[in-house]
């Protein structure tokens, strides 16, 4: 079957042949990602549509990131069970020196190169055992890992409207029991996209939220419409939260010490060096102490915690500020047309990082309030809905199956 096949739904369709509500061998699970959702967009923007689902099933009181709560080593977690440190994704951009190449979440080359990705992710534990899948969008979805990519998969378009997202994912489900995928991915990029130019708080932001909330709300009339609402069980989450930036709170590296060419390899939230020859410790000792909102790590000196395991990919010299603050040069920083008034990446520990969990279906027991969920216990969850038998994973099996209704 070819893949990036795009399947339209040209109107209504007979409903979906299925088997009875929580038969694991033929009911299908959407992942759905609402990319920078923090877990208190639920009270501040009151969505209706997922606030009826958190009603119906599951709702934890927050998803809680991996290190760093970027977009890709984040979303790449939620689906292998894995730490960064695990897997290998460990920022949105890095350099492997044994690769002697760069990975970018823009350049389409790297993002589809499978030496990148490490673990085993949910849609191929899923298709190893049998179990069709499909993506609409979602980190690593493109590539050929470990020989497979899902049945059904798009490459990412950021301006792939939301409603059109919305009705491939019905136009799978509309396909015949043997070509019909049981486990689907559907990413939006909101509300991170507004929080970054708004701020997490701002009306702009809760108002994107309240537009995927809607198309949520559309994805969940199809499945009335086709008489699956009772055969689909949907999962809900967010990569990380957000937290308020502003210009005054920007550590400039440069007015501590001065780089040479290609030295400052990325910066913003999380600060990456790549010294020249001979100068790894003159710009480590100037940094280490220079500001009190910055620490700088050697990749042996990274906190345990951030369970990135010392792994070849890290910098030579990693720069992490105060949640909140952001770490850039001064050409780097006039970069930007305006400055961000929503940042994400540091401390997975604070309540401003931490994202959406909320899950529904026939797989679940309703009416169930948990508190703090790590991200990487939900590969394990939907193994069980999907009823394949995971990979190794950092997760514990027996963590939430107290979520499920079988």
């Amino acid at each position: 079957m070819a893949f990036g096949v795009w399947l339209v739904y040209a109107g209504p369709a007979a409903p979906a042949e299925a088997a009875p509500a929580g038969d694991p061998r033929e009911s299908s699970l959407i992942l759905i990602s609402l990319d920078g959702f923090r877990w208190d967009y639920l009270e501040l923007a009151e969505p209706p549509n997922l606030l009826r689902l958190a009603a119906a099933g599951v709702r934890a009181e927050g998803l809680v990131p991996v290190f760093p709560a970027k977009t890709f080593p984040s979303h790449y977690s939620i689906v292998t069970g894995l730490y960064p440190g695990r897997h290998g994704i460990l920022f949105n951009r890095m350099y492997d020196p044994g690769m002697d190449a760069v990975f970018d979440l823009g350049d389409r080359q790297a993002v589809e190169d499978p030496r990148w990705w490490g673990g085993e992710p949910i849609w191929v534990t899923a298709e190893k055992q049998g179990v069709r899948t499909a993506a609409m969008f979602w980190p690593g979805t493109e590539a050929e890992i470990a020989g497979l990519r899902p049945s059904y998969w798009h490459r990412f378009d950021a301006g792939f409207a939301y409603e059109k997202r919305v009705t491939q994912v019905l136009a799978w489900l509309d396909l015949p029991a043997g070509e019909r995928p049981r486990f689907i991915t559907l990413y939006f990029q909101d509300p991170n996209d507004t929080s970054h130019d708004h701020g997490p708080e701002a009306p702009e932001t809760l108002a994107a939220v309240r537009e995927v909330d809607a198309r949520l709300g559309d994805l969940l009339r199809g499945l009335d419409e086709r008489g699956l609402a009772g055969r689909v069980d949907l999962v809900v989450v967010s990569d990380h939260g957000m937290a308020a930036v502003a210009p005054e709170r920007v550590v400039f590296v440069d007015e501590i010490v001065d780089f040479e060419p290609g030295e400052v390899f990325d910066q913003g939230a999380l600060l990456q060096l790549r010294p020249r020859p001979g100068r790894e410790r003159l710009l480590y000792e100037a940094l280490e102490g220079a500001h009190p909102r910055l620490a700088v790590y050697r990749p042996d000196e990274v906190p345990e915690g951030y369970r990135l395991e010392a792994h070849r990919r890290l910098p030579p010299i990693l720069g992490v500020p105060d949640l909140g603050w952001q770490i850039y040069t001064r050409r780097g920083f006039a970069r930007y047309r305006s400055p961000l008034r929503g940042d994400h990446g540091q401390a997975p520990e604070d309540p401003r990082m931490h994202g959406l969990l909320v899950a529904a279906g026939p797989s679940f027991r309703p009416g169930q309030v948990i508190g703090r969920v790590e991200s990487v216990e939900l590969y394990n969850l939907m193994a069980a809905v999907l009823g394949v038998e995971p990979a190794p994973n950092d997760g514990d099996p027996a963590r939430l199956r107290h979520l499920l209704a079988r």
